[in-house]
């Protein structure tokens, strides 16, 4: 059984029509429009498992970027998205090596000495050993 992924066809056609389509080119086993949970209006695109995959390979040749009412649908292999996916997640996942990685670059004469001021406003002047009162 081969499962293909069918997307951007029109968000009207129904889990029969998209089997009729698929059918032309070998035998369909199942076919699985995905919608949404609330709505249940069609998200653009669903799985479709066939039988062999000579029927598979000639759906894929003929439908990938053909048209259905204005609308060019792809259909590529489901395991292939998988197998994207889990690379992805493989690559995001790799450690990175500490020796091969470049020290950070220092400052020319050390660190910077850095220094603060209070600066005095008009009325900010509190007698020696009291704190200032909260403006309002």
């Amino acid at each position: 059984m081969i499962k293909l992924f069918a997307g951007g066809f029109p968000r009207d056609l129904e889990d029969l029509e998209l089997r009729e389509i698929f059918e032309q080119f070998g035998t369909v086993e199942s076919v699985n429009i995905v919608r949404d949970k609330h709505t249940g209006i069609s998200r653009r695109f669903g799985f479709v498992d066939m039988s062999d995959e000579q029927g598979a390979a000639s759906a894929i040749a003929n439908l990938h970027e053909a048209s259905i009412d204005d609308e060019t649908i792809s259909v590529i292999l489901a395991d292939d998205r998988q197998k994207e996916k889990e690379e992805a997640k493989k690559r995001a996942a790799q450690k990175v090596n500490i020796k091969t990685m470049k020290p950070r670059p220092k400052f020319k004469g050390g660190p910077q000495k850095v220094t603060y001021t209070k600066v005095a406003r008009a009325g900010d002047s509190p007698a020696p050993g009291k704190r200032p009162r909260k403006r309002i």
